[in-house]
């Protein structure tokens, strides 16, 4: 397969889960949603621009995954859903994926998007996982509030 068939793939399946999650889920699903499309439309449209975008933790990339993480765990504090914590440690392994990548020589290019590409597909997986279970729960007359209502206290 070439690369641009993964990548043509790979929208296909942010575009398809991130409306599913934008249109069927509740709030932390709609700021989950947003982040991942504005995270790959970002990293994307610097990539077609420059291919210096490419390489390990370039600078301006790794900020932008770092944007993620930090969204991602404050999804997991704020929310009451579980996926934000999969996705926050599938965002983590990027992360680490990335320094590791910068500090090893010779990884090749196509190793290294393909771990980024692994990560991105759990966590994006993940999301879809929450947003159907939280629809299950209101289809079935639950309550599933989406926000904590202030932070946890210790007991």
């Amino acid at each position: 397969m070439s690369h641009v068939s993964l990548a043509l793939m790979f929208d296909l399946f942010l575009a398809g889960t991130c409306l599913f999650a934008f249109v069927w889920g509740g709030g932390p699903e709609k700021v989950g949603s947003a982040l991942n499309v504005a995270a790959s439309v970002a990293t994307t449209a610097l990539r077609l621009l420059d291919p210096r975008f490419f390489a390990p933790a370039n600078a301006v990339i790794f900020a932008i995954d770092l944007l993620v993480l930090v969204g991602f765990f404050w999804l997991a504090v704020r929310s009451t859903r579980f996926w934000p914590v999969w996705a926050f440690g599938f965002a983590l392994a990027d992360v680490v994926l990335s320094v590791t990548a910068a500090l090893l020589p010779h990884v090749p290019l196509f190793a290294f998007h393909t771990g980024l590409g692994v990560y991105a597909y759990l966590a994006l997986g993940a999301m879809t996982l929450g947003t159907w279970t939280y629809r299950a729960s209101r289809r079935a007359g639950g309550t599933d509030p989406s926000w904590r209502n202030r932070m946890m206290s210790p007991s």
